[in-house]
């Protein structure tokens, strides 16, 4: 994250805030730890036309108990992930030219206990826009409360800190658009030492706008049909941006210390799905060492068993 604050807890605190974006999308909102803040949505996906102009909103509010009222600044910026799923907002790599068609409604306010804002935005889209995704965040970050020295003020809390929320706009320019996607990767391991059963895998996006992955997750006992785990239901669900390779590890987090199960996994990007099935062994490592260890114990005792009858049949030979 490299929203630039002053001090190293200042960092700390804005990471804690935007990281809630993950959290946000599957809510439909997004809230910022230990205030009131909230945003919804999270996110907004429009297709827009070469030359047209797009109007759309979204609203912060702060409400929760022993809020306090804080201002608050609003900038637009370049919206990037990386191949990890990093998200960065100071990155002018990619698809970013919308960061200059949007304007926003307000570039500072004051939030009130208890209140909700509609912050509004404007898209001007050029008549020469190219077709294809086009990506950016409208950042709402709150300004330290210094106006009474960092006093709390009427409700007892005083905000030292600044906590930045960050409304994502994914937009695609119609057009001749691109729409395609390569899977670089799958691997689900078949012998597990310790730590969770995983599945991972590797998508490049070859269009020029974004698509969503779809990653589906069951775990079976080995003679069963009944699954242990499974997120069939409500799938794990990645939006990647164009031109860019992710990489995502899908998990059972209750994986038993030992067993064999068998594991199914489904990833679907842009119309292509692909499917693996495997056999997947969990044993600790001290039980390997036990179990080769028992078997070069009888291999032992058969080889010599074997040897000993047949120097038994040779000495029987020699004194016939």
């Amino acid at each position: 994250m490299r929203l630039k604050l002053n001090n190293f807890k200042r960092w700390a605190m804005t990471v804690i805030g935007i990281l809630t974006l993950g959290v946000a999308q599957v809510l439909g909102t997004t809230s910022a730890y230990g205030l009131g803040f909230t945003m919804s949505p999270p996110n907004q996906k429009i297709i827009l036309n070469a030359g047209q102009k797009y109007t759309g909103d979204f609203t912060i509010s702060n409400g929760v108990e022993n809020a306090t009222d804080f201002d608050y600044t609003v900038e637009v910026k370049p919206f990037y992930v990386d191949e990890n799923y990093h998200i960065y907002y100071e990155e002018t790599e990619g698809l970013n030219q919308i960061v200059n068609w949007i304007t926003t409604s307000k570039t500072s306010g004051t939030l009130a206990v208890n209140d909700v804002e509609k912050i509004s935005f404007t898209i001007d889209v050029p008549k020469d826009a190219p077709a294809g995704g086009q990506y950016a965040a409208i950042v709402v970050t709150s300004v330290s409360d210094e106006r009474n020295g960092g006093a709390s003020g009427d409700t007892g809390v005083a905000m030292n800190e600044n906590i930045a929320m960050a409304h994502i706009i994914y937009a695609e320019i119609a057009g001749t658009t691109k729409r395609g996607g390569e899977m670089i990767d799958v691997n689900v391991p078949t012998f597990l030492f310790d730590g969770n059963i995983t599945a991972e895998s590797t998508i490049k996006n070859t269009g020029n706008v974004h698509g969503s992955a779809t990653y589906k997750f069951q775990v079976f006992p080995l003679f069963s049909s009944e699954e242990v785990y499974t997120n069939e239901e409500n799938p794990d669900v990645k939006t990647i941006l164009p031109n860019r390779t992710f990489t995502y590890k899908s998990s059972w987090d209750q994986t038993p210390a030992i067993g064999i199960f068998n594991v199914k996994y489904t990833v679907e990007f842009e119309g292509v799905t692909t499917e693996v099935t495997k056999l997947v062994i969990k044993c600790p490592l001290w039980l390997l060492f036990i179990i080769i260890f028992v078997i070069v114990a009888i291999v032992t005792w058969l080889v010599m068993r074997a040897r000993n009858r047949k120097n038994s049949l040779k000495k029987g030979v020699d004194i016939a």
